[in-house]
Order: C-alpha cells, then structure tokens, then sequence
C-alpha cells in the first residue's frame, strides 16, 4: 500500500488549522503531519516533518506566504507547495506562481479543490483554483505570441512532470534547446516561471 503524502498547513487561523486536520483526516492518500502558525516556523517544521506538500495562507503574520514559499523553494526545492488563499486578483496569482508555488487555490472554493490541488502538484503538475476567471490568465497571454509546435510539446511533457533533462531525451534534442525553448515559450505566455507558464496553458488548453 502506497504511503500517504505528508502535508504541513502555515496559517495564522485556529479555525482553518482545525478544518485542514478534519478534512485531510477523512483522505486515505494524505496526512497532515503538522501545522506552524507564522512564516518563521516553517523552514524548521520542513525539516523535521519532511512533509511532501506545503499548504500556505498567503497573508500571515510577520513574514508573508509568498515569502514562505520563496523559503522553501530555496531551502527545501522537492517539496511543492500550494498557497491557499482568500483572494484571487492576478498580483497575487502571479507574485506565488514566480515565487515557486506549484498550486494556487482560493479558500472560498469546495474543500474539494484543496485536495485536489495537493494531489495535483504531489504528482509534479501545476494547479490553479478553477474558480479563477480564465480571463484573468488570458489577460497574460500576447494575442501576437502563439507557442510554435515544440514549445507546446516541450510545455506538456513538463506538464507531465518530467525534467529538462527528461524532456529533451524524449524529443531529441539538447538539454540546452529544450531549456532555450522553453525559454521563450515563458516569454511568449509572459509567464515567471516554468510553472506558471505550463499553468497558463493548461488553462487556455494549449497543452491539456
């Protein structure tokens, strides 16, 4: 039987912590193993929880979720996160994306949708709350920029979890190229990271 995947929870709410315990208590396939109230504590409860998936508030005391999530993606860069958030406007979307969220989702969304990301981004693929308006990541595509051929396959097999190094084994190329290509496809969608970019076409089905 396959281990569960080990979430922490950074929230500054009692109320959220519980509920997080509550609904990830009814999942066979996740476990919270623990939960920090402030950004100050995290990177020391990665280490000694060594959680797979981080689930992070985007506004909490102190340090803020986008700098958690720079923290852990500098400290600890296997293990995903996901911002759980209550708001919803591009900055935001765009300020976790660049900072290495693998996942966004809106507190207001079913509880669903939470477990879904976490099993998403676990997988190594992005997730973005499908309550979002799909306006708001059209807004960031150039009408004049289309993905060549390539650059969407090289999107889809990143998509689907595999590394640079993976990918250009796949399609025969050089890991230079493939990192080139994808280069430019993240301009072309005026995405900040890989991530972001393979969020943005997934949702506007350029890749599925």
């Amino acid at each position: 039987m396959t281990s569960p995947t080990k979430c922490l929870a950074v929230d500054d709410h009692p109320t959220v912590r519980k509920g997080l315990g509550l609904m990830f208590g009814q999942a066979d396939d996740l476990e919270l193993v623990g939960s920090v109230e402030t950004g100050e504590e995290v990177v020391a409860a990665v280490e000694r929880l060594r959680p797979e998936v981080v689930i992070v508030d985007v506004r909490l005391p102190g340090v803020d979720g986008i700098s958690v999530v720079k923290q852990i993606s500098q400290a600890a860069p296997d293990v995903k996160t996901v911002v759980f958030s209550a708001y919803g406007d591009k900055r935001l979307l765009s300020d976790a994306l660049s900072a290495g969220a693998d996942g966004y989702v809106l507190k207001g969304s079913p509880p669903e949708d939470l477990l879904r990301a976490v099993r998403t981004v676990s997988a190594g693929k992005p997730f973005v709350d499908p309550s979002l308006s799909p306006a708001l990541l059209m807004s960031q595509v150039g009408p004049d920029a289309p993905l060549s051929e390539r650059e969407r396959e090289i999107l889809q097999l990143l998509a689907g979890g595999l590394h640079t190094q993976q990918v250009a084994e796949r399609i025969g190329l050089s890991a230079e190229t493939v990192k080139s290509d994808t280069k430019r496809a993240i301009q072309k969608l005026e995405a900040d990271t890989r991530v972001h970019a393979v969020a943005i076409a997934l949702r506007q089905a350029l890749i599925e």
